[in-house]
């Protein structure tokens, strides 16, 4: 949550800005979301943003991401108004300080089997390190993690996980396996996956998650 003065009325106005500790660059943040944008209330002061993976905000190999257990980030908006661009900054830098520690970063390995269609069942291998440490109070209808999608469409786990589930990390490319049913997925190669959590999106293992759709 962004809050603060200034901010344009469009969500999707504001840029998010985050300048490295490590390397002293400024990034562009990717764009709000649409779920992001719907919750947010700029006119109230109040953006709803969930950070990018480390992976596609660096776009760096893994072999460097590893170097660091940790990175730093000073956080800023950069609303896109009539008159031009003002940089909003925090009076207090550590209210918008942000760290991504690797310990709190899950990992998406792979999902089987690769060929997926509407109503078909998937098994999905991750690592929440952790993760888990971090969530409160779930209520019934809640799962320790928000959503998964693949295609940009929800896989339903209502049969398989529960409030109650605990996937606990660090066990490597074979930490957790779960199964849900794929929503209505349009045909195509190399459909996207994706999986969120409260502290925001996992890291998914690029090359092994290739897969495709098939419409039977």
């Amino acid at each position: 949550m962004v809050k603060g003065h200034g901010l344009n009325d469009n969500p999707q106005d504001n840029y998010i800005m985050l300048k490295s500790k490590e390397f002293e660059e400024k990034l562009f943040s990717p764009i709000l979301t649409e779920d992001d944008a719907f919750t947010s209330a700029p006119a109230l002061g109040m953006i709803t943003y969930r950070l990018p993976p480390l992976h596609d905000l660096l776009q760096v190999p893994d072999e460097f991401l590893n170097a660091y257990s940790s990175y730093t980030f000073t956080l800023t908006v950069l609303p896109n108004m009539e008159h031009g661009v003002h940089e909003l900054e925090c009076h207090n830098v550590d209210y918008c300080t942000i760290v991504y520690q690797q310990s709190y970063t899950p990992r998406m390995h792979y999902i089987s089997p690769p060929v997926v269609y509407a109503d078909s069942w998937v098994q999905m291998w991750f690592d929440p390190k952790s993760t888990n440490s971090l969530i409160e109070d779930l209520q019934d209808d809640e799962m320790a993690f928000i959503n998964a999608k693949v295609g940009g469409q929800l896989i339903d786990f209502e049969e398989t996980i529960s409030s109650e589930d605990f996937f606990s990390g660090y066990g490597g490319i074979a930490a957790v396996v779960t199964t849900g049913q794929v929503g209505e997925v349009q045909p195509g190669q190399h459909l996207k996956m994706s999986m969120l959590w409260e502290v925001g999106d996992t890291y998914t293992d690029g090359p092994m998650m290739t897969h495709c759709s098939y419409d039977n």
